[in-house]
């Protein structure tokens, strides 16, 4: 069967400036709440692991463009450290920051490759962590002078722009299990984050509609994870558990990006439970005044729940062990449970590349024609060099493979998927487990940094090449 994507569109890779760039005390960068973390806590990653080299990519970028361009991708997902821009979050510009990302930016653009930039990808200054972080409203406003320095210094070179990675991952790992910075386990703080986050986004987007001035020179959209959420069986209790978690990891996050409003079914639970936070009536001028032009859809796994929740348990799987039997569930509420019929990756992650069709079908629901970037996708292992100086990884072509297949079918019936960003395009620091899991196209050598291009990586070029591919 032929799959023959549309032309112009994007095949690229995605990386995280925290997750590649390293030289985190170089040329005025300032530290994040995330370098902090992880010397703070270094229990917590796997072999005590920390973001300083990465893979050194603030040193390699030529040698990575040239990668990019040389293995056909045109286009690259990326983000910039506020760290880098704006040392402790509030004061000067860092020159030496801003100067590093125009050579970037120019750089992919001569080589071919289209930048797609997300703002924030959890790399928060820690001056502003240690001020509230995100609980605190200064930090909205610290926000948006930053989004306005990015959109000013690099808004003749960047056309692709989002406000935020995964404010629903960033949000649960901080605020609910306390396995992310700032480590807390509390729902009342999670709820007031995840509203502050949606303002500044909505705010941020204001700006640079304002900036654009409808020119039509660059579209800003959202990045978020939408998991999709499946009743664990068909009675009408797991029906609506399924539904209120869908409506606080989900739509608290997709309505008001898309819609203009938060959903309704979240708003009642929040305040049922005394944990709403006053919604201004200018917050939510500002979140009905201006929707994205674009949503970046992340996609990994789908959840299944359950209203068997009689306990609250916060698991997530950081040992590469698919056996492990990690739980979350929220007391009265919803538990997610696995499929005992699902293929899984090493991490339990289950692969069911339908999930990614459900998603894109519902984000064309919400507003029929809308762009749409599949802006991370791909699978974690654990993986070392053969003989060969190469990794056989036909798991993740296979992976690759199956969810392309459902974005052609989207595309066939109408859905405007523009690209398609593998995470990732190198191997890469990985939040809990380190160097431990790897998902790129290139192997690093942990010791040398030297790039060696997987199997999956040639594949990629091909069907690049083509714009589709046979099967």
């Amino acid at each position: 069967m032929e799959f023959r994507f549309p032309d112009g569109f994007i095949w690229g890779a995605a990386t995280a400036a925290l997750q590649i760039e390293g030289a985190t005390r170089e040329d005025g960068r300032g530290p994040s709440q995330w370098d902090v973390f992880c010397r703070e806590h270094p229990e917590r990653i796997w072999q005590e692991a920390t973001p300083d080299l990465a893979c050194d990519h603030y040193h390699r970028w030529p040698e990575d463009v040239g990668l990019i361009k040389q293995f056909g991708q045109n286009g690259y997902r990326l983000s910039i450290a506020w760290p880098r821009i704006i040392p402790d979050g509030t004061g000067a510009i860092n020159p030496a920051g801003v100067a590093f990302y125009r050579k970037l930016f120019a750089a992919l653009i001569e080589a071919g490759i289209e930048p797609n930039v997300t703002l924030y990808h959890w790399d928060l200054p820690q001056p502003l962590a240690a001020s509230g972080g995100w609980e605190n409203p200064a930090t909205l406003d610290a926000f948006l002078r930053y989004a306005r320095v990015c959109f000013e210094e690099f808004g003749d070179k960047v056309k692709l722009w989002s406000t935020f990675n995964e404010p629903s991952w960033s949000t649960l790992n901080g605020y609910v299990t306390a396995l992310h910075p700032p480590l807390k386990h509390d729902y009342k703080a999670a709820v007031q984050v995840a509203y502050n986050l949606m303002v500044a986004h909505a705010r941020t987007v204001k700006l640079f509609h304002s900036l654009d001035s409808g020119s039509g020179r660059g579209m800003i959209g959202i990045v978020q994870n939408m998991c999709p959420v499946y009743p664990a069986t068909d009675n009408a209790a797991d029906a609506k558990a399924a539904s209120i978690a869908d409506a606080v990891y989900n739509r608290w996050f997709i309505d008001p990006a898309l819609l203009g409003e938060f959903p309704r079914e979240a708003v009642d639970l929040y305040r049922e439970h005394n944990i709403l936070p006053e919604m201004k009536r200018k917050d939510l001028d500002f979140i009905a005044g201006d929707t994205v032009d674009f949503i970046g859809v992340n996609y990994y796994f789908p959840h299944y729940a359950s209203a068997d929740a009689d306990e609250t348990i916060f698991g997530l799987n950081t040992s590469g062990n698919k056996d492990e039997d990690c739980h979350f569930s929220i007391k009265g509420q919803f538990k997610f449970v696995k499929n005992p019929a699902g293929r899984y990756t090493d991490w339990a992650w289950e692969i069911y590349p339908p999930g990614l069709y459900d998603l894109l079908a519902r984000a064309h629901q919400y507003r029929p024609g809308m762009p749409i970037y599949v802006t991370e996708n791909g699978i974690g292992a654990q993986e070392t060099l053969n003989a060969e100086d190469t990794v056989d990884d036909q798991y993740r072509i296979d992976f690759v493979r199956e969810h392309l297949e459902v974005i052609h079918r989207a595309i066939g019936e109408g859905m405007n998927v523009r690209g398609y960003y593998m995470w990732a395009l190198l191997d890469n620091f990985s939040w809990l487990n380190g160097y431990k899991k790897r998902y790129g196209f290139f192997f690093v050598d942990r010791d040398t940094m030297q790039r060696y291009p997987k199997k999956s990586a040639y594949w990629y070029r091909d069907i690049a090449a083509q714009n589709g591919f046979s099967t």
